[in-house]
């Protein structure tokens, strides 16, 4: 087919249309004209596959990373920054007509002056694959392990030790015939860098299929050949096992915290707990949010995770309650909040949505944020919120698609958003950061 393609979806891809049809081509851009082949047909949309790019939009880019076009990380690689900015506010707004019937304006969206080397974790897969290491990324909307070797998002150390990690598991492959069937004693690998120190903690992922046990000797060989390559980058090394539904952290060496500064904090972050991905962009973020605050009494931050955005509160209100369903992300709050001396805070481990009685404690003016992982807020949780009657919500969100059904729920209690801020945490990718400020609307 011919296609012309007029947009881009909320994946990235090119939307267009031939003969009346709608389709959605990969790694095509609005204003190109393209030859596709179909390889997925629905009833309202196909997906195609593009074979040649006949008229290409003059804001297309050479890709920087040559793994782009087989990787599933990046989505926007080949399109300009500033393009990639100016899409993101769009889709916010077309997300939030379209979804919640929201005809709304949004500010521009808030990106980087370099928007590269920003991710300072990296999660790669690891497979053996007719006795040859693979180590990589997933191909889109597969489980095929993309063998790369450099990953322009990533921190740089990320990527040196990526390879090194490569490096140890051939010679591990080499030195232990007991490794057979494909298999390797480990299934993946977590490497997350400091930028304050720029080192870095390995988790590696036990294969619950694999016979070996945390003190084996094929893993602490493996763990001497990975601090053997990666030289003076290592702050620790450690192992992950799920064993009934629970994390077992095993120190193989170094110490399993690391730490890290989002300006004025220190943060102690722990293996398993959830950090943003990009600290130079979350200092933004949490400026614009935590400025939205409106100096109250209690403030309570909902999904708190290890308390880093709850610190940023503490300057604007005189008292903040953070909760998280996690234990070690709690365990981490606290221990940060010690960190910083900062006392007007408390954390609570509980699930968001069994915070109605505490909310209803809270003394006016009250102050709610939310930020919820991808699937967005429960209607128990968003029914919670608005009977403690609020002053302010302030929701930060991931996700365009549940932030619009959540606002389309609250604006039925009268909450209206006032400041609609997008906010780039993840350059060359489909996804967006959306700060919402909302406040009852008392003349409805």
């Amino acid at each position: 087919l011919e296609i012309l393609v007029t947009d881009l979806n909320h994946r990235g891809e090119g939307v267009g249309k031939a003969d009346g049809f709608t389709y959605f081509v990969k790694d095509a851009l609005p204003g190109e004209r393209v030859t596709a082949t179909v390889t997925k047909k629905r009833k309202n949309y196909a997906v195609a596959e593009m074979e040649a790019l006949i008229q290409p939009s003059p804001d297309r880019l050479v890709p920087t990373c040559p793994h782009f076009f087989s990787c599933g990380g990046c989505q926007l690689q080949h399109l300009t920054y500033e393009k990639q900015l100016n899409w993101k506010q769009n889709m916010v707004a077309q997300t939030l007509q379209r979804l919640a019937g929201m005809e709304v304006s949004i500010e521009p969206t808030i990106g980087m002056e370099y928007p590269w080397r920003y991710r300072n974790i990296a999660r790669i897969h690891l497979s053996l694959l007719e006795s040859r290491l693979i180590s990589g990324f997933y191909a889109p909307g597969s489980r095929n392990i993309i063998d790369i070797k450099q990953c322009a998002v990533q921190h740089l150390t990320n990527e040196l030790v990526i390879n090194a990690i490569r490096r140890a598991l051939q010679r591990i492959v080499k030195k232990h015939t007991l490794i057979k069937a494909d298999r390797l004693p480990v299934s993946g690998a977590a490497i997350r860098t400091s930028f304050a120190s720029g080192k870095c903690v390995i988790t590696f992922n036990v294969d619950k299929n694999c016979s070996f046990s945390n003190g084996s000797k094929i893993l602490k060989d493996l763990a001497d050949m990975v601090i053997d390559e990666t030289d003076n980058l290592l702050s620790g090394l450690v192992i992950l096992q799920k064993v009934k539904g629970k994390k077992i952290i095993t120190v193989l060496a170094g110490k399993p915290e690391l730490e890290e500064t989002i300006a004025p904090y220190r943060y102690m972050i722990s293996p398993p707990s959830f950090f943003q991905i990009n600290p130079k962009q979350a200092a933004k973020l949490y400026d614009i949010a935590a400025g939205l605050a409106g100096n109250p009494k209690t403030a309570f931050d909902l999904y708190c995770g290890t308390g880093n955005f709850s610190l940023y509160l503490s300057d604007h209100a005189e008292k903040v309650i953070g909760t998280d369903s996690e234990e070690e992300a709690v365990k981490d709050a606290k221990a940060n909040a010690l960190l910083n001396k900062v006392e007007n805070i408390s954390f609570l481990n509980r699930n968001a949505e069994e915070a109605e009685e505490m909310l209803m404690q809270g003394k006016k003016p009250l102050t709610v944020y939310l930020n919820p992982p991808r699937v967005g807020c429960s209607v128990q949780l968003l029914d919670h919120v608005v009977n403690a009657n609020p002053a302010r919500i302030v929701y930060i969100s991931c996700n365009p698609a549940t932030l619009a059904r959540d606002l389309k729920h609250l604006s039925s209690f009268n909450y209206a958003p006032d400041l609609i801020q997008p906010v780039d945490m993840f350059p060359h990718t489909s996804h967006v950061e959306t700060v919402v400020l909302l406040q009852k609307n008392k003349s409805r």
